[in-house]
């Protein structure tokens, strides 16, 4: 009777320090998936991408593959691989991009915010949303037929409808080209975001700067752009990392060409990769493009902050 009524009192004692510790990292237990399944995706590549920049990994030469290069895959790629270049090519994409996208956005947002009829607010929230259903690779096949100088419909309606020759977009305008496909594309986007943070202004600070007599341009540059600040931010942010990231539209659309002309980083890095089979400089080029990316990134969160982004 005594060993049976030990027993019955260690066992709920058991199961309350069980309960006990599962409450008190309760958010820690739901976190820990997450957290496996961010660095099985995200630092295990990041490591195997730095190992493969350090050693060579030619795939015409198979028997170098795996001896330690140093920073030689650094020097080939940056010396004789277009890397330059290319970075230069993306930062005048992702520049003009983000430029087009941010203001074409703003621009529609308040006018949307503007309009009073619920039903065509709607229309227009609908109609604004649809090109970013589309694809990057139908987007670039539409865009080529589109943009054809013998059967596209937009060099056929410049030339007859304005005094001006129309261009061949794709060879003579490439970079300009593919920077507002992009823009048609993730305007949208940039729209959503500003249109809800538009929203969220309160009625009364606009209320309050009209009975104090200012113009419309005033209340937006000092009522409604301030308080979307973080909204801003944060838009402008994502979407500027999306643009670092671009591949599938350019490539579908140029291949990078004419030349080198619309060669972005990730273009570069794949040709450096699957055309020329040196995974070794293709991963010092992606390794060099990454830090890049991250120091940019994290210089515009110290500068401007993520102040109000989470209130």
């Amino acid at each position: 009777m005594s060993t049976q009524t030990q027993s019955t009192n260690s066992e709920p004692s058991a199961l309350v320090r069980l309960r006990d510790l599962w409450n008190a990292y309760l958010p820690y237990w739901f976190m820990t998936p997450m957290v496996l399944v961010m660095l099985l995706i995200t630092v295990f590549p990041g490591i195997y991408d730095l190992y493969l920049s350090l050693v060579k990994y030619k795939l015409t030469d198979p028997t170098a593959i795996g001896q330690f290069n140093g920073l030689e895959n650094f020097q080939t790629a940056f010396t004789s691989g277009g890397a330059v270049n290319s970075f230069t090519i993306t930062i005048l994409f992702v520049v003009g991009a983000l430029a087009f996208e941010t203001g074409l956005g703003f621009l529609l947002a308040a006018l949307v915010t503007g309009v009073k009829s619920d039903r065509m607010k709607t229309f227009y929230r609908i109609a604004f949303i649809l090109p970013m259903a589309v694809a990057p690779v139908s987007l670039a096949t539409i865009s080529r037929i589109m943009l054809n100088s013998e059967v596209g419909v937009i060099p056929y309606m410049i030339t007859q409808y304005t005094p001006f020759v129309a261009p061949n977009f794709l060879s003579d305008l490439p970079l300009l080209t593919v920077i507002l496909v992009d823009t048609w594309n993730w305007t949208p986007f940039m729209f959503i975001i500003f249109y809800a943070g538009m929203s969220s202004v309160p009625d009364t600070l606009l209320e309050a700067a009209r009975v104090d007599g200012a113009p419309l341009w005033r209340r937006y540059v000092h009522v409604i752009i301030p308080y979307m600040k973080p909204v801003l931010f944060v838009a402008i942010l994502i979407r500027l990392i999306d643009l670092f990231r671009t591949f599938g539209l350019v490539f579908s659309l140029t291949s990078g060409g004419p030349g080198t002309e619309t060669e972005l980083v990730s273009i570069n890095i794949f040709q450096t990769g699957f055309t020329f089979v040196d995974l070794g400089a293709a991963s010092a080029i992606a390794v060099v493009y990454l830090i890049g990316i991250v120091a940019l990134c994290n210089i515009l969160i110290i500068k401007i902050g993520f102040e109000g982004v989470w209130e």
